[in-house]
């Protein structure tokens, strides 16, 4: 059974987005999981590779959109970045009513309901071309246990998870320099590039972050990649967890 035929049969029950799922839920999501390990390791009389399904997972400032981009470079994957699709929704010339939540919340440091996202998301990867064709990079999303098993109930599963790493001192500077330096390039800093808003974002991240990954590994194998280092460092990392052979 292909990997598209599977995501089309977990969407026949719509998921729960805002809990655990039940059960049967989650009987159902590790049959359809073990299905598509099958699938993805029996062997294929066709030579060509299957498309890549990767996600970054880590705390705000950590580096998720630099690693993407090297990512998108090497595989030539669509990039799905939720912070930048919900900025783009808030920062439009006619925001809609989503934009105005995603400005509102984002001003806060807080998180959009997790069905919202979930949706967001499914629309995304069904419309883009390149999704379809070479795979996807999943930033930003999930960011909580609630939307960890919607994702993969909605068929939305990754082959390969990594979790970027990083000291709050570090993330801090970043963000104080990622500021700067839009103010030198005569720019006005993103909304949320100001240190009350960045602790507000860690704080919800922190207290998410157990959960969320627990949910993950309930499903997948999680690779951790330290992330204090220079770019081209966390990046030789990521490539290594992304290319590693799944266990």
């Amino acid at each position: 059974m292909s990997r598209q035929a599977l995501a089309r049969l977990a969407k026949h029950t719509p998921p729960r987005a805002t809990q655990s799922p039940g059960f049967f839920g989650r009987f159902r999501t590790m049959l359809l999981l073990l299905l598509l390990h099958a699938s993805t390791s029996a062997p294929e009389a066709t030579t060509e590779p299957q498309p890549q399904a990767i996600l970054l997972f880590g705390p705000p400032a950590v580096g998720k959109g630099t690693q993407a981009r090297r990512l998108v470079e090497r595989y030539g994957v669509c990039h799905i970045s939720t912070g930048d699709m919900l900025r783009a929704e808030a920062h439009a010339k006619r925001p809609s009513a989503l934009g105005k939540r995603a400005k509102a919340a984002m001003a806060r440091g807080a998180l959009l309901p997790d069905g919202l996202m979930v949706r967001m998301v499914r629309r995304r990867l069904r419309k883009d071309r390149v999704c379809r064709k070479h795979g996807w990079l999943l930033d930003g999303f999930p960011r909580t246990a609630g939307q960890a098993h919607a994702m993969i109930e909605a068929g939305i599963v990754p082959r390969r998870i990594v979790v970027l790493n990083a000291s709050h001192e570090t993330l801090l500077a970043r963000v104080r320099g990622r500021a700067a330096a839009a103010k030198a390039r005569g720019e006005t800093p993103r909304s949320d590039d100001n240190e009350a808003t960045m602790r507000r974002r860690l704080e919800e991240y922190e207290r998410n972050r157990a959960a969320t990954l627990s949910a993950l590994r309930a499903y997948l194998r999680v690779a951790s990649v330290e992330s204090n280092d220079t770019e081209a460092l966390v990046g030789a990392r990521v490539a290594r967890a992304v290319d590693a052979e799944s266990r």
